[in-house]
């Protein structure tokens, strides 16, 4: 493992990244972030050492060789190409960019760069998902159709840790991001997908679109639908998986086929931070010369291509 890791952004998924870490026996040699009083904070939680209040010192130390970019949305890609360009490796929380065009900048920062760029759709690492997706692969089952839902109550700022952020969340890039990347990786199109959809209008409360439709058909004719909202005052997070002889369902930490429950991951809770460690780990193992993280930022390109058609779609907000 990489002898110096560091945290930008000491905010509520740092936090669960400095918990993963200490799972896998890794101390942060630095964390960077802009407001002191919470910088210095994380930092005594964690026992980090250094503290640094800008990515551009945090990657002036020397020790620093592996950077994870947990901070608000909008800074992921531009933060992720610097630390790249800095020659540091880099495993960025999603989404990786609010566009395809800064998806794809952080991927080809890492080409150039010889670095790895790893990316959190930590549902790749969900235990469910995983066994999931080894059943498809063992028997060679091809969906015919995939369903997902992620829907949640995100009208205000408040994370899923129940902090208020001083930034908007992104139903499109973010769930949406989980939602979509999930679909195709379970579909496993051959090609790139036809896609029909629209975000919906920008909603007054937090000026972005809070729901999501979409719809995707293989060029062998299989089918994927995901549906994402911030309004809906019942969660639901599942990921249904149909082929003509058997029927896959991802409810949590619950994996069934065809109606039995043949995984039981016991809580979510356990189960995400199991996937944020088993993703962290595969990081740590990849910037030590191990194989590739499952999910780099190239293998989130199509997602994020269709996402950026689900944006174009958006429909006009209400007069």
């Amino acid at each position: 493992m990489p002898a110096g890791v560091a945290i930008v952004g000491p905010g509520a998924i740092g936090d669960v990244h400095a918990q993963a870490l200490a799972r896998l026996g890794v101390t942060p040699v630095a964390v960077a972030g802009p407001k002191q009083d919470e910088l210095a904070a994380f930092a005594t939680a964690h026992r980090i050492p250094r503290q640094y209040t800008s990515l551009d010192e945090l990657l002036a130390d020397d020790a620093v060789e592996a950077v994870v970019v947990a901070t608000p949305s909008h800074l992921h890609a531009a933060q992720s190409v610097r630390v790249l360009e800095a020659g540091r490796h880099v495993l960025c929380e999603i989404p990786v960019g609010l566009s395809a065009a800064e998806a794809s900048s952080v991927a080809d920062a890492a080409a150039a760069a010889g670095r790895v760029a790893a990316v959190g759709h930590t549902l790749r690492y969900w235990e469910p998902h995983r066994r999931l997706q080894d059943r498809l692969e063992s028997t060679g089952t091809l969906p015919t159709l995939v369903v997902v839902r992620q829907l949640m109550l995100r009208q205000t700022d408040m994370g899923w840790t129940g902090k208020l952020r001083d930034w908007t969340d992104s139903a499109l890039w973010h769930h949406g991001g989980h939602a979509v990347d999930a679909a195709l990786w379970h579909l496993r199109p051959p090609a790139p997908v036809t896609v029909t959809g629209t975000a919906a209008p920008a909603w007054p409360g937090s000026g972005a679109p809070m729901d999501v439709a979409g719809a995707f058909v293989t060029a062998d004719g299989r089918l994927a639908s995901v549906a994402i909202s911030y309004h809906s005052r019942q969660p639901v997070s599942d990921f249904l998986v149909i082929a003509p002889e058997r029927t896959l369902l991802v409810d949590g930490p619950l994996l069934r086929e065809n109606g039995e429950v043949v995984y039981d991951g016991g809580d979510v809770a356990t189960v995400q931070f199991d996937a944020v460690t088993a993703q962290d780990r595969a990081f740590l193992d990849a910037v030590a010369g191990g194989p590739a993280p499952l999910v780099r930022a190239a293998d989130v390109l199509p997602a994020a291509r269709v996402l950026a058609t689900l944006e174009t779609g958006a429909l006009p907000a209400t007069p």
